[in-house]
């Protein structure tokens, strides 16, 4: 099945951001459950991640009336979380525009044979697809990248969570087509971990731990909700209480990580401004000065005239 260039582009992207092609150092990454007593500030840049463009506050506004003309209820609520947490509301506004990425490239995958030639598709806030002729990327490219970062993720699954892999792998043999579907929730799900076991395997324990108490979270809430036992529900909300605490333990660990990092960026950034002071002030000497100069001269009054054998 032949696949035009913006196609294999957008087919690429879709899987980078599932798979989490982002940076996972603890500072870069996002806090989903944040518990903060600090008033939201105004709206910043929202990164996308790694080779994805900047949002300013105008284009998330473009994007929020998208939202609103298909969902005013979803282009509500996420206005509302917009103003009382600005942090959680690019999350939810990140999550949003990946979902629609999946959702384009499996409606382009559906209308390869029978579309109109040539259609293409602009995505909120992106812009409209590249003109013919630019400087980009050719398919064969995108699909060794796209097969790349599918097997380091499946790599990864294998050795930490072997159950998904198995899944995925048999999946993949009976059901193609829900293979790439299931493949983009499990990559939304676990892609994260899986680039940070590669490069921060101290957060990469963190998320791990992250998401098991998300699930028991989870199961405690739907064993609440179920009982009519006064007991049992109260023995359940204080185990409740127990793994909501673990929670917050965890967030206090990724802001500390992300201090500790932020400290180290800041340590190298200032060696580097010494530097760059004390090599103004040796070139800002009139010894130096001099000195470049003459040596500049000889060069450029004793440098021999080149003669272009190949020309």
């Amino acid at each position: 099945m032949r696949i035009n260039l913006w196609n294999a582009i957008l087919v690429a992207v879709c899987v980078m951001a599932m798979t989490g092609i982002t940076q996972t150092k603890a500072g870069d990454l996002a806090q989903e459950e944040q518990i903060s007593a600090a008033p939201p500030g105004p709206d910043g840049p929202m990164m996308g991640g790694k080779g994805q463009p900047e949002l300013t506050p105008a284009q998330m506004d473009h994007i929020l009336a998208e939202i609103k003309e298909k969902n005013p209820q979803e282009a509500n609520e996420l206005t509302q979380l917009r103003q009382k947490d600005p942090n959680a509301f690019r999350i939810e506004l990140r999550n949003h525009m990946r979902e629609q990425f999946m959702s384009r490239m499996l409606e382009q995958r559906g209308t390869q044979q029978g579309g109109p030639a040539g259609q293409q598709h602009a995505m909120p806030g992106l812009g409209a697809p590249p003109k013919a002729g630019h400087d980009m990327p050719g398919p064969e490219f995108m699909r060794e990248r796209i097969q790349e970062r599918t097997d380091e993720y499946l790599k990864c699954l294998k050795e930490n969570y072997p159950d998904e892999a198995t899944k995925l792998e048999q999946l993949k043999k009976d059901n193609p087509e829900q293979y790439v579907r299931a493949l983009m929730i499990s990559g939304k799900k676990y892609g994260r971990i899986c680039d940070a076991v590669k490069d921060d395997p101290n957060l990469a324990k963190v998320l791990k731990q992250q998401m098991e108490l998300k699930d028991k979270r989870a199961e405690l809430l739907k064993q609440i909700r179920a009982t009519t036992d006064e007991k049992q529900k109260k023995t359940l909300t204080t185990n409740l209480e127990q793994i909501v605490g673990q929670q917050f333990d965890l967030i206090v660990k990724r802001k500390q990580m992300a201090y500790e990092d932020l400290t180290r960026k800041l340590a190298d950034l200032q060696k580097e401004v010494n530097q760059r002071k004390a090599e103004v002030e040796k070139w800002n000497g009139k010894d130096f000065k001099s000195q470049k100069v003459k040596e500049r001269v000889t060069e450029l009054v004793n440098q021999p005239e080149k003669f272009e054998w190949d020309n």
